[in-house]
């Protein structure tokens, strides 16, 4: 006897398609994304953490292992700007005890150093926060602390909204700390979440010398729940930093880019970056110089601007730039190199389009 079976039409190209899933950074189109929210819809829907770099990995400025003077409102690690008014100290560390973390865990310390009536913390702000009205949100993250003033805070900078999570115990160990906000306002300025000791309410309260916070696997996500850390890769978590801060380091005779000698002692350049910048950016370099083809190397710059970027300009992805150099070793409108020094001091070149 023969029995037929009816089977289901059998689509390949649908069944194809079920396969396929987010997978990291979507080359070129990721990197030219106008803002955060784009690349995020790029590199799959279950992004969640709206904070970038909230595990301390990126630290594109340099190398904090040892502690180092904490400036007021100054960025250290990449999104992470230190706030305080008092005197203390700052250093990237590494973890290997927090509950459930990989086994080694970047973080960020910050250490009081003088006694004071003061306040001591790290923020980042987020970009276009008026698409989040109405919506809620769980702050949470992993903090070690030796004072029960240690806390995270959210807030709309310049308004009266916000929220103050709960005290760190004090006792010296890693805690897991959240809250849950809902914004309701309509914010006019930047989105701040931070990490602080001070006195509850973004005001000074006495910190000893000694007293300090440890941070890490900050994460800010929409709902009312804190879900385990969101970990990105480093590259793609170095691309989302890369909108708002990009720099170029080389060594001895590195090449960066052709330079051009216009009119009796300026130069133009052109640089491309990875990543679109928000903004036009401020420039900081140190140890760069001109080469040129017969082994001649200039003095360097006293002066670099991108006085021929608008102000106006975003999503910037290429810099041009008009540099003042010490001593000319090129005719009028002959090409050289913009390169690394041949000294041993640091030298690189410095995009800043930080909020």
């Amino acid at each position: 006897m023969t029995v037929y079976a009816n089977k289901p039409a059998f689509n390949v190209r649908e069944k194809l398609k079920e396969l396929e899933k987010p997978s990291g950074i979507a080359g070129r189109a990721m990197l030219a994304a106008d803002t955060p929210q784009e690349q995020q819809a790029m590199i799959g829907v279950g992004r969640r953490n709206m904070l970038i770099n909230g595990d301390m990995k990126v630290s594109q400025r340099g190398n904090y292992t040892g502690a180092t003077t904490a400036a007021a409102d100054a960025y250290f690690l990449d999104r992470w700007k230190v706030d305080r008014n008092g005197t203390a100290t700052m250093e990237h560390t590494t973890s290997h005890d927090i509950p459930g973390s990989p086994a080694i865990c970047k973080a960020i310390k910050l250490v009081q150093t003088v006694t004071g009536n003061n306040y001591l913390g790290i923020r980042q702000r987020i970009e276009d926060p008026t698409q989040y009205v109405g919506r809620t949100f769980t702050y949470s993250g992993w903090v070690r602390s030796n004072t029960s003033n240690a806390r995270l805070e959210c807030y709309i900078h310049g308004t009266n909204q916000g929220a103050i999570g709960p005290n760190h115990s004090g006792n010296g160990e890693w805690e897991f700390l959240s809250f849950t906000w809902t914004m309701s306002g309509i914010p006019s300025t930047n989105w701040i979440c931070d990490v602080f000791i001070d006195s509850g309410a973004y005001g000074n309260t006495t910190i000893t010398a000694g007293e300090y916070f440890e941070a890490t696997m900050l994460q800010l996500e929409e709902g009312k729940v804190a879900t385990p850390f969101e970990h990105r890769s480093y590259g793609e978590e170095l691309a989302l930093c890369q909108r708002y801060y990009y720099r170029w380091e080389g060594s001895v005779y590195d090449f960066l880019a052709p330079v051009q000698l216009h009119g009796s002692n300026q130069y133009r350049v052109v640089i491309d970056v990875p990543v679109a910048l928000r903004i036009a950016p401020s420039i900081t370099w140190s140890g760069l110089a001109t080469w040129y083809a017969a082994g001649s190397l200039s003095a360097g710059f006293s002066a670099i601007g991108n006085g021929y970027l608008s102000s106006t300009r975003t999503n910037i992805t290429r810099v041009p730039m008009a540099m003042t150099p010490t001593s000319t070793i090129l005719a009028a409108y002959q090409t050289g190199m913009l390169s690394a020094d041949n000294t041993s001091n640091l030298q690189y070149l410095a995009f800043d389009s930080e909020l």
